[in-house]
């Protein structure tokens, strides 16, 4: 019976995994000041001989919602941030004021938040298969088991009851997401 039940933990905790994947990739789609700023406190910077985040070696500033200015704590970090934004690809270039980073964010049109939110449509739909892809798979495992024909409907039943649950939080997400980026 153990096997049993630690084949719903799995497809749980794939499952969840997945869902978090997707949200981090959405959470990239760049819209604002406070979004891109809260993304680049997390890239890596190289620093005295390791990596760390931006936000443990600088202030990240939002001066509105078109400027950033980044001040790192150590002026010589400044290259190696420059360096990282840009290896970043975030689709803007930073400014080395010298004791300072400033970003300017273009302003988005109408054309690309349609065109953000196809792309995000589209990993989401990719989402949905991983997601179904990991349902087969547990389904796979349940037979495998010298189950009884009811243990194994209801452990069917229960892959698909975790599986719609799933696939109901990605639509959810992707149906705020949407109303946040045409939202102008």
């Amino acid at each position: 019976m153990d096997e049993y039940n630690d084949i719903f933990f799995s497809c749980k905790k794939d499952m969840e995994k997945i869902f978090k994947q997707l949200k981090e990739e959405i959470h990239r789609v760049r819209l604002g000041s406070k979004s891109i700023a809260s993304f680049l406190g997390k890239i890596q910077i190289k620093c005295y001989g390791s990596y760390s985040p931006l936000i443990e070696v600088s202030n990240i500033t939002v001066i509105d919602h078109m400027n950033i200015t980044i001040h790192p704590w150590d002026s010589s970090l400044i290259s190696h941030i420059d360096k990282a934004i840009i290896d970043a690809n975030l689709g803007f270039m930073p400014t080395n004021k010298g004791e300072s980073i400033h970003i300017h964010i273009p302003i988005i049109t109408e054309e690309e938040r349609k065109n953000f939110v196809k792309k995000i449509k589209l990993q989401t739909e990719h989402a949905k298969i991983l997601i179904r892809n990991v349902r087969k798979k547990n389904n796979q495992h349940i037979k495998k088991l010298k189950i009884s024909e009811d243990f194994l409907k209801s452990g069917e039943n229960r892959i698909q009851k975790i599986t719609s649950e799933y696939i109901q939080k990605i639509e959810y997400f992707f149906l705020c997401k949407e109303k946040e980026i045409l939202r102008i």
